[in-house]
């Protein structure tokens, strides 16, 4: 029986990272498009942050999280909330890891001046270090806090 629920949720950390790539296009294209047209960084950034979000309560109440969800508004706030919370955590790694450690300028120094150094500098590879971590937060609050799985007790079984 363990054994099937460490499947489910292998399975839906695998779906997971799948929508969480979609929602990452989503952000990108969407900050792009937004930037293009009214040259705002900031204000891109946010739209397309929204976007993202959005895409990804869209994918992961329907799909990842599908059998647990209850599509209610108390649902929709709570993945807005671990949303926030990670947004926050992300931002606060990269600047632990850049700020404090100092990864970026060792990756710099590592990498030397190239073609690879040139697309994922020292500030990005930061970025994805939060990420990969964040990845794992994320999951682990929509997983235990938005999409749970109701307990069900003696009365629901015996209803069945």
């Amino acid at each position: 029986m363990e054994t099937s629920k460490q499947k489910k949720s292998f399975v839906q950390l695998i779906k997971f990272a799948l929508v969480g790539a979609t929602n990452t296009i989503v952000d990108l294209v969407i900050t792009r498009i937004v930037m293009a047209i009214t040259g705002w960084d900031y204000v891109a950034k946010i739209i397309g942050f929204i976007c993202g979000v959005v895409n990804s309560y869209i994918l992961n109440s329907s799909w990842t999280f599908r059998a647990e969800r209850k599509r209610s508004f108390s649902e929709m706030a709570k993945f807005l909330a671990v949303n926030v919370v990670v947004l926050g955590v992300s931002l606060g790694l990269k600047w632990l890891f850049q700020s404090v450690i100092g990864m970026d300028t060792w990756w710099m120094n590592t990498m030397g001046s190239n073609w690879f150094s040139n697309i994922i500098n020292g500030e990005y590879f930061c970025t994805l270090c939060a990420t990969v971590i964040c990845i794992f937060v994320n999951f682990a609050g929509n997983k235990l806090f938005v999409f749970k799985s109701e307990k069900k007790t003696m009365e629901d079984v015996d209803a069945v």
